[in-house]
Parts: structure tokens; sequence; C-alpha cells
């Protein structure tokens, strides 16, 4: 009797990996499929969000996007400075 109840617990737990590799597969294919179509910098932000980090700054504090030049050009400090805080330390949420 024991070895019945033994067996159909593998059997159980056998089809259970087996579902859990097929949902591992599927999952593994979408992926696959949003890595080809969205931008290396969405990949980013979305690797780096999954794992708990802040997003990356702002596209214009980005310094991909920014051109040097000696003119200068007005600014407006304060309102960069708390962008800059910001994606370091994303803003808390409120709660409703």
């Amino acid at each position: 009797m024991a070895s019945s109840t033994e067996q159909r617990e593998i059997a159980r737990l056998e089809a259970r990996v087996a579902a859990l590799e097929e949902a591992l597969e599927e999952r593994s294919r979408e992926l696959r499929m949003i890595q080809r179509h969205v931008c290396h910098r969405d990949l980013l932000l979305i690797s780096r969000l999954r794992a708990g980090l802040p997003p990356l700054p702002l596209g214009a504090y980005e310094p991909a996007f920014w051109r040097e030049t000696t003119d200068l050009s007005a600014a407006d400090v304060e309102e960069t400075l708390q962008d800059l805080w910001t994606s370091l330390v994303p803003a808390r949420r409120t709660e409703r």
C-alpha cells in the first residue's frame, strides 16, 4: 500500500516538474521575442526594475544625449537636481 502511495506521489511530482518546465520554456520564448522588439535602453530599464534598482535617469540627463558646447544656456538647477536625485532614489508612491 505504501508503495502505491509513493508511486502516485512520484507521478504527481513528475507531472508538476513537466508543467513547470513547459511554463519556463514558454516564458523564455516570450522574453526572447520581447528582446527582439525592444530597444537596448528599455531592456536595461526592465532589468534594473526587476532587480529592485532605480531606473536610469530621464533621457535629458543621459550622457548619450549630451551635446558638448561652449555656449552658455539658462538652466533650472533646482528642477534638474530634483530629477537627478529622484532617479537615484525613486519618490515614494502614496498609497490610497
